[in-house]
């Protein structure tokens, strides 16, 4: 009785690790490795296979860029400036806060 409980959980997490495996793969493909996981885990992983073997690799990748922004106008730089130079000619000091702006 104990050897069908071990070969059942040993199955089941041999399951999943084929299912987390298959989601890393589809780290750079159209379909994303979220939902892969969970098509690959609640139907099989082999429609999951089939899946990521027909998606499409991304064209572009996303990445992050430092920008600079004002938190009363607003405004985004791209350089770094002690102060807003907008507000600073209404005669306000506004420091600029970093922020990371989501590119493609």
């Amino acid at each position: 009785m104990e050897e069908k409980y071990i070969f059942l959980i040993t199955a089941i997490i041999l399951y999943i690790l084929v299912v987390y495996l298959f989601s890393r793969l589809a780290k750079n493909r159209e379909i994303g490795p979220r939902r892969l996981f969970w098509i690959s885990l609640f139907l099989t992983p082999v429609l999951g296979l089939a899946l990521l073997l027909s998606s499409h690799e991304l064209k572009m990748k996303p990445y992050t860029e430092q920008n600079y922004k004002c938190e009363r106008c607003g405004y985004i730089f791209s350089e770094s400036y002690p102060h807003c130079p907008f507000c600073e000619k209404e005669g306000h000091t506004q420091e600029l806060k970093p922020v990371n702006k989501f590119m493609t």
